[in-house]
């Protein structure tokens, strides 16, 4: 899907920006950050701590959309989006976590330890450059 597709299927439109909203998706984002980054990870559970790291993402990269004005409906577009409007967004790497996270969520797949510890802080990595570069004003 492209970002045509996006706009025309209605998962990408244009909205007000909303600060309490964007300091509010920010805001969960961390929490979930320290979450994952608090708990005691093992083998047995690190397919779900992926998952939920790359949620602190995703809520971070929409409120990000939402100050460029539009409100997205489905991961893949917002990494369309993202590419389009963010010169040097990583789409790609963005894409491999979001198959990873999905490949968890919808078929059940596991990851192993060291893997999914290198994706969290991946994770992380892009959750913090996006925050500090785009949505600093935001964050306490």
């Amino acid at each position: 899907m492209d970002l045509n597709d996006c706009f025309s299927k209605g998962l990408v439109r244009k909205a007000e920006k909303d600060e309490f909203r964007i300091m509010s998706l920010m805001e969960m984002a961390d929490i979930k950050e320290e979450a994952v980054k608090e708990a005691k990870i093992t083998e047995k559970t690190i397919s779900a701590y992926v998952s939920l790291a790359y949620d602190a993402l995703r809520e971070v990269l929409e409120a990000l959309c939402l100050l460029k004005g539009y409100k997205v409906l489905s991961h893949i577009c917002i990494g369309e989006l993202l590419a389009d409007i963010i010169d040097d967004f990583d789409y790609d790497e963005f894409d491999r976590i979001r198959w990873i996270r999905n490949s968890i969520n919808y078929y059940g797949e596991k990851i192993d330890f060291e893997q999914g510890m290198e994706i969290i802080d991946k994770i992380f990595a892009m959750k913090k450059e996006m925050a500090s570069r785009y949505l600093k004003r935001f964050k306490e």
